[in-house]
């Protein structure tokens, strides 16, 4: 049988220690490796192309969309859990649609814990029982699908434009680029530009996208 390689990002050693235990115990389970932050894991995860990065979402929503961008391009087989201390209905929302395929708390119960490192690792969107009807209400719900104009204004967002040079690229007012982004963060959830850029992947379906935004990220960080 194939073990699943884990990886984690936590600052914690005896959280990390007791990850490793966990896996040890398990036969189908291999912890491969940790780092206390993404920006030391980087190199690690490269390296190791592990299939589930698991992610403490202590920084914040920002930091871990950031991770999760970039996570898509130097590890395309990975997926991702975000290990929490509490989540709201909004902020999970916004981490799945942002590219986690796992959401636990870190309360859970170790063996809650493995169904979701095995599901995820089975390429299923995971999340705890008491939450998952959270998502599940959001999917039937759906969102409207944006316009060619608002899939152009994404694009350019995602590039790093701003508000007038989007204007003068597609030859219409600041002002109407003011409209459409607000239409754009009322359908895709997102609460600002550079959220829309971390998600413009997801939004527009291309990878080539997603896989730019990210490279330029890793060159400025």
């Amino acid at each position: 049988m194939e073990r699943v390689s884990i990886f984690a990002c936590e600052s914690q050693p005896m959280v990390v220690a007791g990850l490793e235990h966990v896996c040890a115990r398990s036969e189908d389970l291999h912890f491969c490796g940790s780092a206390p932050t993404w920006f030391a894991a980087r190199g690690a995860v490269i390296s190791l192309q592990p299939r589930v990065v698991i992610l403490d979402n202590a920084g914040g929503y920002r930091q871990s969309a950031q991770f999760l961008a970039e996570l898509s391009v130097l590890a395309p087989g990975a997926a991702s859990i975000l290990w929490v201390n509490d989540l709201g209905e909004t902020e999970l929302i916004r981490a799945l649609q942002a590219g986690a395929r796992g959401l636990i708390r870190r309360t859970q119960p170790v063996e809650l814990f493995c169904e979701c490192l095995r599901q995820v690792a089975a390429s299923r969107i995971w999340i705890e029982p008491d939450l998952s009807g959270v998502w599940e209400a959001h999917e039937r719900r759906g969102h409207p699908a944006l316009t060619p104009r608002e899939r152009g204004v994404v694009e350019l967002v995602a590039q790093g434009l701003k508000n007038r040079e989007i204007a003068a690229a597609l030859g219409i007012t600041p002002g109407t680029v003011k409209v459409h982004l607000m239409h754009i963060f009322e359908k895709t959830a997102a609460k600002d530009r550079y959220e829309l850029a971390l998600q413009a992947s997801r939004i527009l379906g291309g990878r080539e996208l997603g896989e730019r935004i990210a490279g330029d990220q890793l060159r400025t960080a």
